[in-house]
């Protein structure tokens, strides 16, 4: 499974990639745990009304796996709703 997510907006309002990662360079027990994250994530995407604000984050997430591409965005707000995201983002980030 490969894992990408990148962030827009905030003040520069550029696209960085945070993270691009492989699960399958990682060991077992790490990438069964990520893999199993990941999917709680997209789960947990509930649609919402859109929310608007030039300043707020913008998270992408690209999970690619089996010869599926899904996408998914979340607009962080510093509500519950994008917790999934920030949280998968942490731990993600950790492994590297």
């Amino acid at each position: 499974m490969r894992v990408t997510v990148t962030q827009r907006g905030g003040i520069v309002g550029d696209e960085v990639t945070l993270v691009d990662l492989d699960t399958a360079r990682l060991g077992d027990d790490i990438k069964h745990r990520v893999e199993q994250q990941v999917s709680a994530t997209i789960a947990s995407r509930a649609p919402a009304d859109e929310i608007i604000g030039s300043d707020l984050l913008n998270y992408q997430l690209v999970v690619e796996d089996r010869g599926r591409k899904q996408a998914l965005t979340w607009i962080d707000d510093g509500g519950k709703s994008a917790a999934p995201i920030r949280d998968l983002l942490s731990r993600l980030q950790g492994l590297s």
